[in-house]
């Protein structure tokens, strides 16, 4: 990459670190003129951001925010293509939630990082920093359309992200703080046969991989991503055998769960976990039978009623971790 080359610098004002001050970073962005900010304010949608990326052609795209955003660009590029063949994206984590940046984004969210990435660039060294992750795409979803992103969950993932937000967050801990108080907080309620008020009571699911492999019943939880490692560094999936996701679902009620929190969360590739309660394997298709609400990085989204959602992970994009 030259100096000259243009680098599209996406920057979510909204996001949790910039709303506290901007002047850090805006004092970079204007000792280099080759950083061209895109503002995603509530008021630009991220399809006008990406419609704006294919008429710069920028060499590197650089996130500024968390992963919602980074979510909801990745729909953009990958579903509507304005940019072919797609450059690499640094992340710059400033948002709530970092989890994709901390799997395959910038260490850290400061100046610093973006002076250094700057440097990498003009050097020829991206390449050295990159890295490849595949990003899932989900079909069926209600009103959104496709989606895209490196981690979807259900059930007691749903339930885990909203305490956070409403009671985790509102304490002031933000964070892998928060996803740590918010893990120790629900195996603390289920070791005491306690649980908050409609929370972790499991959801009926039938799963259909590419391979015929069907499962049904009711599950406490169940997640599929493309990312390495998940929050506080854990990876909760095994069997994976280097397919394009990795998927893991745990019954409700799972034998032994808080007992084998720390082997479903970190164990290794093969772990002794009764198989009737904790599944996991990779997979390249997958149909999901669900009514309740799925988070996809964070977000939000319900199912299609009477469709399935259909999980794949077609595209692989570079990172830059730096």
């Amino acid at each position: 990459m030259s100096a000259t080359s243009v680098i599209g610098f996406v920057n979510n004002s909204r996001s949790e670190r910039n709303r506290r001050g901007m002047a850090d970073l805006e004092a970079v962005l204007a000792r280099h003129p080759e950083l061209v900010r895109l503002d995603f304010d509530g008021l630009t949608r991220l399809r006008d951001i990406a419609t704006d990326l294919a008429r710069l052609r920028p060499a590197l795209i650089v996130v500024n925010g968390g992963d919602g955003t980074v979510q909801g660009l990745l729909t953009e590029l990958l579903e509507h293509r304005p940019l072919d063949p797609l450059p690499p994206i640094a992340i710059l984590p400033r948002g709530m939630a970092n989890m994709t940046a901390a799997d395959c984004g910038l260490r850290r969210r400061g100046p610093g990082a973006v002076v250094r990435l700057l440097e990498a660039a003009r050097s020829g060294l991206l390449d050295r920093f990159t890295v490849k992750r595949r990003v899932l795409r989900i079909e069926g979803l209600a009103e959104h359309g496709v989606q895209r992103g490196m981690f979807m969950g259900a059930a007691g993932i749903t339930d885990a992200i909203h305490l956070c937000k409403s009671r985790i967050h509102a304490m002031g801990i933000k964070g892998e703080a928060a996803h740590f108080v918010t893990l120790a907080g629900l195996l603390w309620g289920l070791a005491r046969g306690r649980r908050p008020p409609g929370m972790l009571e499991g959801a009926p699911v039938a799963m259909r991989f590419e391979d015929g492999e069907v499962r049904e019943g009711r599950q406490l939880l169940l997640l599929a991503t493309t990312l390495d490692r998940l929050v506080l560094a854990s990876r909760p999936f095994w069997n994976a055998l280097a397919r394009p996701f990795r998927f893991t679902a745990i019954r409700c009620p799972a034998e032994g769960l808080v007992r084998r929190t720390l082997r479903v969360l970190y164990g290794g590739d093969w772990r002794d976990l009764p198989r009737d309660s904790y599944f996991s394997r990779g997979g390249a298709r997958l149909e999901l039978e669900l009514e309740r609400e799925i988070t996809i990085d964070g977000q939000f989204y319900r199912p299609e009623p009477g469709r399935p959602l259909i999980v794949t992970a077609p595209d692989e994009v570079r990172f830059v971790r730096l």
